[in-house]
């Protein structure tokens, strides 16, 4: 278990980094070139033998200064390496991905011991419904049953009512609270960098979710804006959740193996770029080893000349 903190400005969005266990996955289902059919690439990564090096799963604990905390997703549920998991229909998740978590790495957990409970939450942002950024969606929406969750509306048509697709394609939703009702966002024509229609969270702008969608349907990434008094300026930070699995893989413009849309995953990765070129933004992937860093360094990513 392990965590990395902003340093914490006053009157500024605070962001912990939390990583609820390790996970390895295979190079193929990490990046590929974004050339090449859907399927095709899924079963490059299917048959990909290699494993990447551990990759923290992360989640990120928001804290506003008069709107309170927020996660962006939720981590891995420590139960994931449990018999009968997963639902039958997950049938390349043992392929694709190996989970090592203790008890102590669940979202929960970490949040009991910063003395946080769920019901301290203003809400819960998921970027997505895949098991290892929703498994701990469950535990805490059963200490706090009106915990807002918030997903995309494509995200919900898509996966939220269609369990079945949704678990052949990574989702765990025998594992979804029950019932499962979710806040619903719809991207509103608020341009925010180059995106037409963002969905500000916080009502002074500061939180503001953006569509990222490639990797899944609906898929939602973060912007966050932090004045830091260390520097006297304000900090942006983006949280790409999916989008893309690390620095690298972004500035190759190398979409994950396992989408079913690599032309807009490769759109979404050109979009993050485009914005980074004119905004100083920190990129913070959740499953880049080197997010820690980042976040603490507050390392500004330059598309056109790497970190």
């Amino acid at each position: 278990m392990a965590s990395a903190s902003a340093a914490p400005p006053t009157n500024a969005v605070q962001i912990t980094f939390l990583t609820t266990g390790t996970v390895r996955i295979r190079p193929s289902m990490r990046s590929q070139p974004p050339s090449g059919h859907a399927i095709h690439r899924r079963l490059r990564s299917i048959c990909d033998r290699r494993w990447t090096e551990p990759m923290p799963v992360g989640v990120f604990l928001i804290q506003h200064a008069t709107e309170g905390l927020y996660l962006f997703d939720t981590g891995q549920s420590p139960c994931c390496n449990d018999r009968n998991y997963f639902p039958r229909t997950a049938l390349f998740n043992s392929l694709l991905s190996e989970f090592t978590i203790e008890k102590g790495d669940g979202v929960l957990e970490q949040l009991h011991g910063r003395g946080i409970r769920a019901s301290d939450l203003s809400g819960v942002i998921l970027s997505h419904l895949h098991n290892d950024h929703a498994g701990g969606l469950k535990d805490l929406v059963s200490e706090a049953p009106d915990l807002p969750v918030y997903i995309s509306r494509e995200h919900w048509e898509a996966f939220g009512k269609h369990p079945l697709y949704a678990s052949f394609e990574g989702a765990t939703p025998n594992h979804w609270p029950d019932p499962f009702e979710p806040t619903i966002v719809d991207f509103a024509d608020q341009p925010l960098g180059p995106w037409k229609q963002s969905f500000p969270l916080t009502r002074d702008g500061s939180v503001v979710l953006v569509d990222t969608s490639g990797h899944v349907p609906g898929h939602m990434g973060l912007v966050v804006q932090s004045y830091s008094e260390e520097d006297k300026k304000t900090v942006t930070y983006f949280l790409p959740g999916d989008a893309t699995y690390g620095i690298d893989v972004l500035d190759r413009e190398e979409p994950d193996g396992i989408n079913d849309d690599p032309m807009r995953a490769l759109q979404t990765l050109r979009r993050i770029k485009e914005f980074a070129r004119k905004t100083d933004v920190v990129v913070l992937p959740s499953h880049d080893r080197d997010t820690p860093r980042l976040l603490e360094q507050r390392v500004v990513y330059r598309p056109d000349s790497g970190r």
